[in-house]
């Protein structure tokens, strides 16, 4: 393997992660990619083909396709946060909350990523590799109350096992009782019983 390509260590720089421009063009990085050398982790960003996805490398991954002005203001949220968890497939379009507070339009997302206006409370947001990520129990109750029950069931079934989120069915029942005037609860519990 080329030396640029080797993991460097456990500190924060961790894996390259690669994009067209940053070395290597568009053609360079797919050429890689049928050569093994690299793969392919999200949407147009490689790391090195022998390197483990881990919670951090997928954020790394997903704050490359991010403006400056959208990591500083977002939080990546549902299925996106679900995947950078390690228990979701990669999504599409990324989805990025934003709290209610702030302005959407000057965000400047474009079509490439689905913004939501939420309201966070003080446990709902982590730091992933330096990019806002909903909690695990934040991200599983935002998977109850939005996204469809048939995909929403197997990637909650992996957020409850998941050893290091510490999740219970029981627990995100709570938080879901705990959360005032929220649309969808009726469903969302709906979605939450057929977990036990």
């Amino acid at each position: 393997m080329p030396d640029f390509l080797l993991p460097r260590g456990t500190g924060l720089g961790g894996p390259p992660v690669l994009t067209a421009g940053r070395p290597f063009s568009a053609v360079e990085l797919q050429a890689m990619e049928s050569d093994g050398v690299v793969r392919r982790i999200l949407a147009q960003v490689y790391v090195p083909a022998a390197v483990r996805p881990t919670s951090q490398l997928r954020a790394r991954a997903l704050a490359q396709t991010l403006t400056s002005r959208v990591r500083e203001r977002t939080v990546a949220g549902r299925m996106t946060a679900a995947w950078i968890l390690g228990c979701a497939p990669a999504p599409e379009r990324p989805v990025m909350l934003v709290e209610s507070t702030r302005r959407l339009a000057r965000l400047g997302t474009g079509d490439r990523l689905l913004v939501h206006e939420v309201r966070f409370g003080e446990l709902d947001v982590v730091d992933i590799a330096g990019l806002k990520v909903t909690s695990g129990l934040r991200t599983a109750l935002d998977l109850a109350l939005h996204c469809e029950e048939r995909a929403a069931l197997p990637v909650l079934r992996r957020l409850l096992g998941h050893p290091g989120l510490g999740l219970t069915a029981a627990l995100v029942s709570a938080g879901l009782e705990e959360m005032p005037r929220q649309p969808h609860k009726d469903r969302a519990r709906a979605v939450l019983g057929r977990l036990g």
